[in-house]
């Protein structure tokens, strides 16, 4: 019995540090968000404070994260690269705006919505800093 007690300590001690490493790569400082080449930016920038979302699961906007390899960026070539339409998968546009869980303004705005302590900006200007 005090074996199986010692071993169910050290996993819980390993789990401890090892499941929040995922988490500890994460930028900590903001990272501005800029248009692609190509775009034709009608806002300032967007100052994203990712030390401020670190408690939720990556793959809640990293979708097609393995949970291993590197993390791209929502604009890499195949993902959300294309700065000509406001539609579709690959929309540049809606990976930020697009309604529902899976995009920064619908998951505020769905947070907000459900009366959520935090849930943050829903505006334009609250984003899009001057």
């Amino acid at each position: 019995m005090k074996r199986l007690m010692l071993i169910l300590a050290i996993a819980l001690l390993g789990a401890m540090f090892v499941l929040p490493l995922s988490a500890a790569d994460a930028p900590k400082d903001p990272i501005t968000m800029t248009i692609l080449e190509g775009g034709k930016a009608t806002k300032p920038p967007v100052i994203f404070p990712h030390a401020k979302h670190a408690a939720l699961d990556c793959k809640a906007c990293h979708h097609k994260w393995d949970g291993k390899a590197e993390i791209t960026a929502c604009k890499s070539a195949g993902c959300h690269d294309d700065v000509t339409v406001k539609q579709g998968d690959t929309s540049y546009y809606l990976t930020y705006h697009k309604p529902g869980m899976q995009s920064c303004l619908g998951c505020h705005k769905a947070l907000k919505k459900e009366k959520a302590e935090k849930f943050g900006p829903t505006k334009c200007q609250d984003c899009h800093l001057k």
